[in-house]
């Protein structure tokens, strides 16, 4: 898959991580020019058409949640077959990675993380979602320190009590299963806050809680067996952290936290008060059975106190008594003074991403709180914008204090660049390199050279968001008007000339040639022929004859071979005869054959033709000379 882009966008550059699910690869957005994570379903579940709804259902599940502290979806699709998510790409590691790293956590760093994880499923689940898989492989933790919840695989809305039927497939890892995950039993947000209680377990022990050689065994006791304390692993852990973790750790659902924002208040108080006693458990009304004293009697089964002794106990009782009281209100009247005077109660951090800077000052100056931005950035949200706060929305922090913010600077700009001219292709990658999106592009007739870009939607050296979309608009050359071609044959050629330019044509190339047929001037040959339908201001080739070819009749003078030296005393006196044989050497046709003298010394053959012919003389058969003879000249043969 590396090296592949999906969507015409996301290229797949590294594999960056993979589960029961699905396999993630980092990606590069082309049309952004940032990178991505890429969530791609695996290759062999693509058939099973259970897995494919489930994955569905995680993109529509997670893409309906936005949280500072929950992995941003950005796009969805499918193609050729492969379905996948395209999300915020994270630099960092994951919590499990990061334990490993440390061992184990600082008591304080770990409530941290799990207050963001708490803030992260609060928000979930307030939007009907449960995560369902809640473990450090799918905590990240950015560079930043900030936390992000990723991997909703297993989520799903609910609307109403979500049942997992028995003898299913149990999802997540079993090491942070539920107890009612193991039995296949009843799911719902309070299963997430017991996976969060694991994770806790582990940050601050360094182990989780229950280990075994399968993973029936560990889900088995998740079910049956109590875990041991964290404090008994790591006593640095504070009495109040402890409970939170045994708390959310209860293997009854109804006793444990009942919501994720209660468990944020007991975190949030861990901070201010690490010994504090304040949360509370839901412990068992039957008491065990307690052994008393027996009454004293002095053997005497009918005995009575002695009367004296009970006066004593009667003045002490009505002494203490009034005393006790007293105290008791003059602590109430205290406390009540000091709450009214000199405790303020916490403050709940309202929801500031998405308000303007101005509305969240003063939404912050209602609750006596105050506003800091941290930075200025560019981003989609409008400028002005909140993007980022901190603490998040739903923490209680102390009146006065300071909400930190990320200001959007609006959408970063850049100039359209000028493409008028370039080919549709150059264009293209102008646009694409300036950061900006193509739209869909026009054609249209033009003078200009077909596929050269005429004109663009936007005037170059514009200054326009990033990302915005540039429609091209591109020549398909001149417009091509189609006309019949006339019929020049058999007229002069000024005559056909004048046509020709009549009918939106134009004159091509004129060749004069012989014709026994046509008179000279006359045209007799066309190109393109009559009635054939071609462009306007196509060129039309036309053949002008020369009339009929001339044929000037030659004399070819063919000297003989002189044999006279040769000859001995019997044949002195008598002639030689040779034979002559004139050839045309194209066809071997004979034009003359007769039989010479050699005292004639020189033969003289006539020829009549038309044109350039070459002949081949022999003497006695043999080849003795080639001639090319031109009866178009009027002097004589060579």
């Amino acid at each position: 898959m590396l090296g592949r882009i999906l969507g015409e966008r996301y290229e797949l550059e590294e594999k960056i991580g993979s589960g029961g699910m699905a396999i993630v690869y980092k990606a590069k957005c082309h049309l952004l020019r940032r990178h991505v994570a890429v969530k791609i379903l695996r290759p062999e579940l693509v058939e099973d058409e259970n897995f494919v709804t489930r994955f569905k259902r995680e993109s529509l599940a997670a893409a309906s949640l936005s949280h500072p502290n929950i992995v941003n979806i950005y796009d969805v699709g499918e193609e050729n077959g492969i379905y996948y998510i395209v999300m915020e790409y994270i630099r960092g590691k994951t919590l499990k990675e990061y334990i490993k790293e440390k061992r184990k956590l600082e008591w304080e760093e770990a409530v941290r993380i799990a207050l963001q994880i708490c803030s992260a499923l609060k928000h979930a689940h307030k939007n009907g979602i449960v995560h369902r898989d809640i473990k450090p492989q799918n905590i990240l933790v950015s560079e930043d320190g900030t936390i992000k919840v990723a991997d909703f695989g297993i989520a799903r809305a609910v609307s109403s009590a979500t049942v997992t039927v028995a003898g299913a497939n149990v999802m997540g890892s079993v090491h942070y299963f539920s107890p009612e995950q193991a039995r296949g039993g009843y799911v719902d947000a309070k299963s997430d806050l017991y996976s969060l209680g694991i994770v806790l377990y582990e940050m601050v022990t360094g182990s989780v809680p229950f280990e075994g050689d399968t993973a029936i065994s560990v889900a088995l006791k998740h079910i049956q067996e109590q875990a041991k304390p964290p404090c008994e692993l790591n006593p640095d852990i504070p009495r109040s952290l402890n409970d939170v973790i045994e708390k959310s750790t209860e293997k009854e659902q109804s006793k444990r936290y009942q919501t994720a924002g209660e468990m944020l208040k007991d975190l949030q108080r861990v901070l201010r008060e690490p010994e504090g006693s304040f949360v509370i458990r839901n412990i068992d009304s039957d008491l065990p059975t307690q052994v008393l004293e027996p009454v004293k009697t002095d053997g005497n089964p009918n005995a009575k106190p002695v009367g004296k002794k009970r006066s004593v106990w009667l003045k002490l009782v009505l002494f203490i008594l009034p005393m006790v009281l007293l105290f008791m209100l003059i602590s109430y009247l205290g406390k009540q003074i000091y709450n009214n005077h000199f405790v303020s109660e916490d403050v709940e951090v309202p929801q500031l991403i998405g308000l303007y800077e101005d509305e969240a000052t003063r939404i912050l100056h209602e609750r006596n709180l105050t506003l800091s931005v941290l930075e200025r950035k560019h981003s989609e949200e409008d400028e002005g914008r909140i993007i980022y706060q901190d603490p998040a929305e739903g923490i209680k922090i102390k009146p006065y204090s300071i909400v930190k913010v990320i200001v959007s600077l609006g959408p970063e700009t850049v100039a359209v660049p000028n493409v008028i001219g370039f080919t549709q292709r150059e264009a293209e990658i102008a646009i694409e390199n300036a950061g900006l999106k193509l739209g869909q592009p026009e054609y249209i007739d033009s003078d200009l050279p077909k596929g050269t870009v005429v004109r663009q939607s936007i005037e170059p050296d514009t200054e326009v968001v990033d990302g915005t979309e540039i429609v091209l608009v591109i020549s398909k050359g001149p417009k091509i008007e189609l006309v019949e071609v006339g019929e020049y044959i058999g007229l002069r050629e000024d005559i056909a000339r004048q046509l020709i330019e009549n009918e939106n044509l134009s004159v091509g190339k004129v060749t004069r040639e012989y014709n026994d047929e046509y008179n000279e001037g006359l045209v007799f040959k066309q190109n393109p022929n009559y009635a054939d339908t071609v462009e306007k201001g196509t060129k039309v080739d036309l053949w002008v004859s020369l009339g009929p070819m001339p044929m000037y009749p030659k004399i070819l003078e063919i000297q003989l071979p002189d044999y006279q030296e040769h000859e001995d005393e019997e044949q002195s006196g008598e002639d030689i005869m040779v034979r002559v044989t004139v050839k045309k050497a194209d066809n071997n046709q004979s034009v003359y054959d007769r039989m010479h003298s050699v005292a004639e010394g020189v033969v003289n053959v006539e020829l009549k033709d038309r044109g350039v012919i070459k002949y081949n003389i022999y003497i006695d058969d043999v080849l003795v000379n080639e001639i090319t003879v031109d009866f178009i000249k009027k002097e004589g043969a060579s």
